[in-house]
C-alpha cells in the first residue's frame, strides 16, 4: 500500500546537535520507509534482515547477501550489538513464515571504519551454512550508472513514519543520487567514501534499515552500490541519506566473494 507521507531522511544515526558528529542510534530508533511500497513477495531475495536472539525476532538491520556464505551490512549495525541470525529472502520483518534463518558465526568490520566520522561503514557477517538464495551482484565502478541524478532504490523493514512503528513487510523507494558536492553544502561532514541520495520532501524517498542494499539498474541488471549508512534531520527537504560507496570497499569485500559473477564492471 502506498504510503502517504512526507520524506524522513535516514534516521538510524543522525548527527548530534552538540558537535554535529554522526550518532548510531540505539537499539529501539531505526532507519525510515516513509512514502514506500510494498515489495511483491518473493522478489529481492538476496536482502537479509539481521536479527539478535531469536532467529525469529525482529529485524534490527538490513544486509545484503554477496556470496552464499557472506552477508554485507553496515559497520555500525554491529558496533554493540551482537547479530546472532541472518533471515535471508524474508518479505517480512520478523517470523519464520518464508526464507532462510542462518546463524551468524563471525562480523568483520571495514579496518578503516570509524564511528566518529562515520566513513568506511561496512561489514561482512559469515554464515554457518550457504544460503540457497541468489546473492545481488555488486558493482564498484563510478560511471555513469551511479552518477548524480540517477534513480537508485532502497528496501528494508523502517519505520513507515517519524517516529512510527516498524514495517512488517519489506517496501522499497527510489532515491536521487546527489552530487557530493552539492550534498556536503548541506551535511557536514560528508567524505568521498559516501554517497548521498533522496532528500526531496513529500515524495517517495526516504531509506531503508541500516546495512541494507543502495542498488541501481546497470545494463539492464540490478547492482549493488552502495550500504545505508546515517543521516541528518529527518523529515527535512535537502536533507539526503547517506550510503557507504562501495566502489570505496572493493578491497574488502572481494575476498569473500566465491567468484566473480557477483561483480559488474562494465
Amino acid at each position: 500500500m502506498k504510503l502517504q507521507c512526507a520524506l524522513a531522511a535516514l534516521c538510524f544515526a543522525a548527527y548530534t546537535a552538540a558537535n554535529t558528529v554522526p550518532e548510531v542510534a540505539s537499539e529501539d530508533r531505526h532507519p525510515e520507509i516513509v512514502g514506500g511500497t510494498e515489495v511483491p513477495v518473493g522478489q529481492f531475495k538476496y536482502i537479509t534482515g539481521l536479527r539478535g536472539g531469536s532467529a525469529t525476532s525482529r529485524s534490527r538491520c538490513g544486509g545484503s547477501l554477496i556470496a552464499p556464505k557472506y552477508v554485507l551490512t553496515a559497520a555500525h549495525c554491529v558496533d554493540g550489538f551482537k547479530i546472532d541470525y541472518a533471515a535471508v529472502g524474508t518479505h517480512y520483518t520478523s517470523g519464520g513464515a518464508d526464507g532462510e534463518r542462518i546463524r551468524v558465526v563471525k562480523a568483520t568490520q571495514h579496518p578503516q571504519w570509524s564511528s566518529s566520522n562515520m566513513r568506511y561503514d561496512f561489514a561482512i557477517l559469515e554464515l554457518e551454512r550457504a544460503s540457497k538464495m541468489a546473492p545481488v551482484a555488486l558493482s564498484f565502478d563510478n560511471d555513469a550508472f551511479n552518477a548524480p541524478g540517477v534513480t537508485a532504490t532502497v528496501r528494508g523493514w523502517g519505520a513507515t513514519g517519524s517516529g512510527g512503528a516498524q514495517s512488517k513487510v519489506l517496501l522499497e523507494v527510489g532515491v536521487k543520487v546527489w552530487d557530493n558536492a552539492q550534498c556536503a553544502n548541506s551535511i557536514v561532514g560528508i567524505h568521498e567514501s559516501m554517497i548521498c541520495a533522496g532528500g526531496v520532501q513529500g515524495q517517495d524517498a526516504c531509506q531503508g534499515d541500516s546495512g541494507g542494499p543502495l542498488t541501481a539498474i546497470k545494463n539492464s541488471q540490478e547492482v549493488q552500490i552502495g550500504v545505508v549508512s546515517w543521516g541528518e534531520s529527518c523529515g527535512q527537504a535537502n536533507k539526503p541519506g547517506v550510503f557507504s560507496r562501495l566502489s570505496y570497499a572493493k578491497d574488502f569485500i572481494t575476498p569473500y566473494l566465491t567468484n566473480t559473477a557477483n561483480l559488474r564492471t562494465n
